[in-house]
C-alpha cells in the first residue's frame, strides 16, 4: 500500500496539457455506469498500466453493453476541474460512477495493475455490475 501511495504521488503534475472537453452531465447521461480514468499530463509506467488494463477490461467484458462506458479525463485542464472536484481527484484515479453514486478503486488499481492485471479486471467488472444493479 505504501508503494502505491508513492507511485500515486509521483504522478502528480501542475502542467496544463491539451485534452478533450467534458461536461459532467453529458458524460454521466451517456451510460448507466461510467468508468473514469483521471490523469494529469505526465504519467508513470504504473499510471499508464492502470489505464491500459482498465481499457482492456472494458473491451473484454463490456464491449457490447451500452449501459457502460469508459472515459479518460485529464484533470489538469480547466474544463475538467469541476468533474475532478466532484470526485476529489488530486492524482491519477480510477472511479466507477453512476449519476447518483460512485466508488473509488484507485488504491486497489495501483496495487494490482502491474502484478495482477486480471484481478484488476475482475474488480472493475464487479464494481460495474454492482452499480448496474
Amino acid at each position: 500500500m505504501f508503494f502505491a501511495a508513492i507511485m500515486l504521488s509521483a504522478c502528480q503534475t501542475g502542467q496544463k496539457p491539451e485534452s478533450k472537453e467534458s461536461g459532467e452531465q453529458d458524460l454521466l447521461s451517456q451510460a448507466d455506469v461510467t468508468v473514469f480514468y483521471f490523469h494529469g499530463k505526465q504519467r508513470c509506467v504504473t499510471c499508464l498500466t492502470v489505464q491500459e488494463v482498465t481499457q482492456q477490461a472494458m473491451i473484454e467484458r463490456f464491449a457490447k453493453n451500452k449501459d457502460v462506458q469508459f472515459v479518460e479525463i485529464d484533470f489538469s485542464i480547466p474544463e475538467n476541474e469541476p468533474l475532478a472536484e466532484k470526485y476529489e481527484i488530486v492524482f491519477s484515479s480510477l472511479i466507477v460512477a453512476t449519476p447518483e453514486s460512485y466508488v473509488d478503486i484507485t488504491e486497489q488499481a495501483f496495487d494490482l495493475a502491474m502484478s495482477k492485471p486480471e484481478e484488476l479486471k475482475d474488480l472493475i467488472e464487479k464494481e460495474v455490475k454492482t452499480l448496474l444493479n
